[in-house]
């Protein structure tokens, strides 16, 4: 009787503590919902037992940033198989012919990639053929101003390198990679710019030894020239052609990928890997198709109807709520394996975009992706909090004039609190 006693209070404790931490979170949002100038949507929800802990503005629409790559991983994942196809090609005598994919690892710095290695075995010519997205360069709500910066390189069938070109002063030299666009580059006294918008002419600051990663415009001129290049041997250029039976060559396995995406936050993957979709799902290379195809068969019965413009977030159209969010996450939990799952995740204070965040002092607890836009910080993932209780949860901020910083420490602050208590 006694065991049964104690084991009741035990149960009764631990309810009055969570209840506690639950009222106690609810009443922080809503003094802030009364004296901030600012927007904010909190959603916390227990897959196990099926139950909203905590619901704050959780059908409002926000700007979810980054957070949108959740939807795009979860897209890639239902679509594209085991492993990427690098390419497509054709072979007639001793005629390689080849035409892009929009495969995003292509000379990326994965291992086990096995795009080069197929290139570099055939001894015969080489021919890409020229096509072009069904899409444009760059998404619907990005800032085209941002051309110039490592976050926005273009959109492309054929992308190498991440389509993003890396160089610095060292010493009196220029370091450069790819080496092909060296010859691209001036030096001056001081810039205002480190690219043209519309060719690749790059600028380089002669005291500063900073390393920049510039996108480049690209082409299927452009991506010839740096095969030849990257191969030692000639690559042509043939106009498209419809009567080659081309076959799909598989590149790399999808979970280093997705892993990068979510962990670093690649804008480049993000948006590659929805053009794959779109291809596979409605044979174009159009980002929207993908989403439309995603938004109809798959994610059909989220609590609101998000507006999803692109595959990263860059889009300042974007608008997903909480709750939706909270279903996706839910979603990924019933259909992957947990451990697996887990480790497609920033984990918090260890890796990624959360390496400076949300670290437990005994063992990390907090895996999750992170948004940030100009006055936007978004936060969406799991909780393993001390007890080994699953929890998933959005916590959604837009349009704040302070540092992102001051937010962080909020998030950081409510998310210690639940990890103890639940």
């Amino acid at each position: 009787m006694k065991v049964y006693l104690k084991l009741f209070l035990l149960i009764f404790i631990i309810t009055i503590s969570s209840c506690g931490t639950t009222h106690k979170l609810k009443k922080d949002f809503k003094n802030h919902q009364n004296d901030s100038e600012f927007f904010k949507g909190f959603v916390l929800y227990n897959p196990e037992t099926k139950t909203q802990i905590i619901n704050h503005n959780g059908s409002k629409f926000f700007t979810p940033a980054s957070n949108t790559k959740l939807y795009t991983f979860y897209s890639a994942y239902k679509t594209l198989g085991d492993s990427l196809i690098g390419l497509e090609y054709y072979k007639n005598y001793d005629t390689l012919y080849i035409k892009g994919t929009a495969d995003p690892s292509f000379l990326y710095e994965f291992e086990g990639s096995k795009t080069i290695p197929f290139l570099k075995e055939h001894d015969g010519p080489i021919v890409i053929l020229d096509e072009s997205l069904d899409d444009n360069r760059f998404g619907n709500g990005w800032s085209w101003e941002d051309y110039q910066y490592y976050y926005m390189p273009e959109r492309s069938l054929f992308p190498m390198y991440g389509n993003v070109f890396t160089y610095a002063m060292k010493g009196d030299s220029i370091a450069a990679h790819p080496s092909f666009f060296k010859k691209n580059i001036t030096v001056l006294d001081s810039i205002d710019m480190n690219r043209e918008f519309e060719e690749n002419q790059f600028y380089l600051e002669r005291l500063d030894s900073t390393l920049n990663y510039i996108p480049f415009k690209t082409s299927t001129k452009i991506v010839a020239e740096l095969l030849s290049d990257t191969l030692q041997k000639p690559v042509h250029v043939m106009s498209k052609k419809s009567d080659l039976d081309f076959k799909p060559f598989y590149s790399i396995a999808v979970d280093s990928v997705y892993k990068q995406m979510l962990v670093v936050s690649d804008n480049f993957i993000a948006e590659q890997l929805m053009l794959q979709v779109a291809k596979k799902v409605n044979d174009t290379y159009n980002a929207e198709d993908g989403i439309e195809y995603i938004l109809e068969n798959h994610l059909q019965n989220l609590p609101q109807k998000p507006v999803w413009r692109d595959g990263s977030g860059l889009s300042v159209y974007n608008l997903f709520s909480p709750e939706d969010t909270v279903h996706l996450l839910t979603k990924m939990y019933q259909e992957i394996p947990l451990d697996k799952l887990l480790s497609y995740f920033p984990v918090g204070g260890e890796n990624g975009t959360l390496r400076n965040w949300y670290g437990g002092k005994e063992k990390p607890y907090v895996y999750a992706k992170s948004g940030t836009l100009s006055n936007t910080y978004c936060l969406s993932g799991y909780i393993i909090t001390k007890k080994g209780t699953p929890l998933i949860f959005s916590y959604m901020n837009n349009n704040f004039n302070q540092s992102n910083s001051n937010i962080r420490k909020q998030i950081q602050d409510h998310l210690s609190k639940i990890y103890e208590k639940y």
